[in-house]
């Protein structure tokens, strides 16, 4: 085979594996990070199954109550806000194979936040009835 018939095919072979585990401290940071620089889709995939369907159904109806005019974008609606302060310190203080849970401090602020694995990736969980993000 020659070398670049190998190359391609080793790249492709690369590209066909799972992704591998970045640990939920690396998935929260992604997140901010994601939201911080606008990418409203990229922050709202990094949300657990749940929280997105939650998140879709407060805007729902919050757009049913204002008539419709409430945009759509549950991705853009959860992450316009602006920019959150600066993560000044994030800790993992429990983890078990599916569920882990980080200590987040932003300026003054320290909060727990909850990670669950779902496949083989992290996704923040938004607390029961929250759709103020995670941030």
């Amino acid at each position: 085979m020659r070398p670049r018939a190998l190359a391609a095919v080793t790249l492709a072979l690369a590209a066909c594996r799972p992704a591998l585990d970045d640990g939920p401290e690396t998935t929260y940071r992604a997140l901010v990070a994601a939201a911080n620089k606008g990418d409203a889709a990229g922050a709202f995939a990094r949300l657990t199954a749940e929280s997105q369907a939650q998140v879709k159904a407060q805007l729902a109806g919050l757009r049913a109550a204002s008539g419709g005019s409430l945009d759509e974008d549950a991705a853009r609606v959860m992450f316009s806000g602006g920019r959150a302060p600066p993560l000044t310190g994030l800790r993992l203080l429990k983890k078990d194979q599916d569920q882990a849970t980080v200590g987040v401090t932003a300026g003054e602020r320290t909060r727990e936040v909850t990670l669950l694995r779902q496949g083989s990736v992290w996704r923040v969980q938004l607390p029961r009835g929250s759709a103020s993000g995670p941030l």
